[in-house]
């Protein structure tokens, strides 16, 4: 507001001096510094917001102040030639700055629209642009041909120039009113309304100057002056502003039923226009040329309106469905979070947290870490927007602003991502802005939340309690998923060995049992006893022992197949289940096994020692029984005669020896 106070008062003092003035070159030198300075202006507020902007924000700002250049030299060849009698080739050379600006900044909103991936917003700009351009056509033709017909003959070519001022700049009007409906809900728009007024003020003057410029009679001290001065001075307040909004953490923007009203009032005021033009041309008989060219720019201008009115229902369905998909998400999200969080792998429910925070938070990405013992806090998932152009990290250490969540425990926003301490500097390119949040679960950190932008971001308060309420979520979800998944560790693994339990093997061999009968397979069941365990247990106690059955366990696993089964059946028992294996083929398995077995050692008083020696028995299915009870014993039975043929080789080695 100060700025705009500053602009008004500036051109109200101009418009006074020019009053006080009774030469017309006076009024004339007066108006000419007057609009060459705030054309330098425009050019200063334009250029620090390219200074303040990185990648595509900064082509877009390049654009407005290449148009405020463009402008300033129009300027200043009027000031050359109106001032210091410099001669000019043609009197038109001037007006080709002024004109080249319309369309410079023209293109600059189509890519501040098209940088927000506003694609509906762009045709809208399209079709609002023409219906505002077609109407104004129609109302100078019959402008044109009812008060000015004589002088439009007298010189077309410069009246074909001051035709062109009121239309190029009526279209960045429609172009500035576009991109202010067309930007994202959560984008300030005070950067963009101020364009919007600056060029809609530079378009009334230029309706208004069209008479005088088609005459020829145009003289500074009028009101024109000051609605031009205020609209390039509103331009510059533009590149300021828009700085402002994301250096200072500045948030203005237009309300929503203002926007609304806007979008209702414009297709409306087009229309009022077209019918009153039409009745008009009917009442003054305006000549037959003329008339055709009105109804002709009227007809398109209808026509425009009826796609634009099928475009707005086409977007307001799809909004629809947006936020009807957004509140599923929602439901789901909720439901997963409180009533099945443990019900989903790791991986896919912390898949599941990235997805939906990215969703949540309107960014373009979201990573989740979580604590591993031995291993600090690595990260497990990653998603990311197709454009942020970001690799996969998962597996890889925590890095970034989420390092600082670990010390402080709470919400962490970095605004200027490179400003962080703890940023990234692989990452500057990518990432504008983050916010990361710790994941806290009875008391402690599980893991880490990050969201991140590619384009600068001042996360709201609302945002950081949305964040701080999610991760609070998500930690629960995670903790109940970890609580279960080691729940259901310790009901199917054996504690101190890893391999399968007792009750797990059973549930196993029943499956197989099943299964073996539908298809009519063979498959073994072994039966393994460490015939000496007692013996270690007593002499180099029970963690020793331990250590025996765990080394035992792992070199089973090692020496098995992929499909095999190895489980701790008791004790110092263990069983082995064979899929799909015959008689033969399980023997050499157990050969396997045992030769395994002979080759492992273990660690007591300083030494390595061999392993205990196992027994071994094998049953078939369906030979030796049809029902895991029968298996076993028959294995189990086969297995103590192993263990009889062991001592008695035993006691006639020791036999032979004496």
């Amino acid at each position: 507001m100060p700025r705009y106070a500053a602009a008004v008062l500036g051109a109200a003092f101009i418009y006074g001096i020019e009053q006080l003035l009774t030469d017309d070159f006076a009024r004339c030198v007066v108006a000419d510094f007057a609009w060459t300075a705030a054309a330098i202006g425009a050019i200063f507020g334009t250029a620090r917001a390219v200074r303040a902007s990185r990648g595509d924000d900064r082509m877009v700002w390049l654009l407005f102040c290449a148009g405020s250049v463009s402008w300033l030299v129009g300027q200043l060849l009027r000031d050359a030639a109106e001032i210091g009698g410099l001669p000019m080739p043609s009197p038109l050379v001037a007006d080709l700055g002024f004109m080249t600006a319309a369309p410079v900044w023209t293109i600059a909103l189509v890519l501040l629209l098209r940088r927000h991936g506003q694609k509906l917003t762009l045709y809208a700009l399209v079709l609002d642009v023409g219906a505002v351009v077609l109407t104004l056509v129609a109302a100078v033709t019959l402008f044109l041909a009812t008060t000015l017909a004589t002088d439009v003959g007298r010189d077309p070519q410069a009246s074909a120039v001051a035709v062109l001022y009121p239309l190029l700049y009526v279209a960045a009007t429609a172009a500035a009113l576009s991109a202010v409906w067309g930007l994202p809900q959560r984008e300030p728009r005070g950067a963009v309304t101020s364009l919007f007024l600056g060029l809609g003020l530079n378009a009334l003057a230029f309706v208004l100057y069209l008479p005088a410029n088609v005459e020829g009679t145009f003289k500074a001290g009028t009101p024109i002056d000051a609605l031009w001065l205020v609209g390039i001075g509103a331009i510059g307040i533009a590149g300021a502003q828009w700085v402002e909004d994301r250096e200072d953490g500045k948030n203005s923007r237009l309300s929503g039923p203002a926007i609304h009203l806007s979008r209702m009032v414009l297709p409306g005021v087009v229309a009022a226009a077209c019918s009153f033009l039409l009745i008009y041309t009917d009442v003054q008989r305006v000549p037959g040329r003329f008339a055709d060219l009105i109804d002709g720019a009227v007809a398109l201008t209808v026509l425009v309106l009826a796609t634009r009115a099928g475009l707005a229902l086409y977007t307001n369905w799809q909004l629809g469905e947006r936020e009807r998909r957004r509140a599923e998400e929602l439901a789901i999200l909720y439901d997963v979070g409180l009533a099945t969080a443990g019900a989903l792998s790791f991986e896919d429910l912390t898949s599941l947290i990235a997805r939906e925070a990215t969703a949540l938070t309107g960014t373009d990405g979201a990573m989740v870490a979580l604590a591993e013992k031995g291993h600090g806090f690595v990260v497990r998932a990653v998603h990311n927007a197709p454009a942020l152009g970001l690799r996969s990290s998962i597996g890889e250490d925590l890095r970034g602003v989420a390092l600082e969540t670990l010390r402080t425990r709470d919400v962490v926003v970095a605004s200027d991502y490179r400003d962080h301490p703890d940023s990234n500097p692989a990452l500057y390119g990518l990432i504008a802005s983050a916010i990361a949040a710790p994941l806290v679960a009875h008391g402690e950190i599980v893991g880490t939340l990050t969201a991140y932008v590619s384009r600068p971001r001042v996360f709201s308060e609302e945002a950081r309690r949305l964040v701080r309420l999610y991760a609070a979520q998500a930690a629960i979800a995670i903790a109940n998923a970890a609580l279960l998944a080691e729940t259901r560790r310790l009901a199917r693994d054996d504690d101190l060995t890893g391999v399968l339990n007792r009750r797990s093997l059973l549930e196993r061999l029943e499956v197989q049992i099943a299964d073996a009968t539908r298809h009519g397979e063979t498959f073994g069941v072994v039966m393994c006893d460490v015939d000496g365990l007692k013996g270690v247990n007593d002499t180099a106690g029970h963690l020793v022992g331990n250590e025996v059955l765990r080394t035992l366990a792992r070199a089973m696993r090692q020496a098995t197949r992929s499909e095999d089964v190895v489980a701790r059946f008791g004790g110092d028992e263990f069983v082995v289940l064979l899929p799909r294996t015959g008689p033969l083929p399980a023997q050499a398995i157990v050969g396997r096994i045992a030769g395994r077995l002979r080759e492992e050692r273990y660690m007591w008083a300083g030494q390595a020692n061999e392993l205990p020696r196992a027994s071994f028995g094998i049953a078939w299915f369906p030979i030796d029984g049809r029902d895991a009870d029968t298996l076993i014993s028959t294995a189990d039975a086969r297995m103590y005669e192993d263990k009889a043929r062991a001592r008695t080789m035993r006691l006639a080695v020791a036999a032979d020896a004496d």
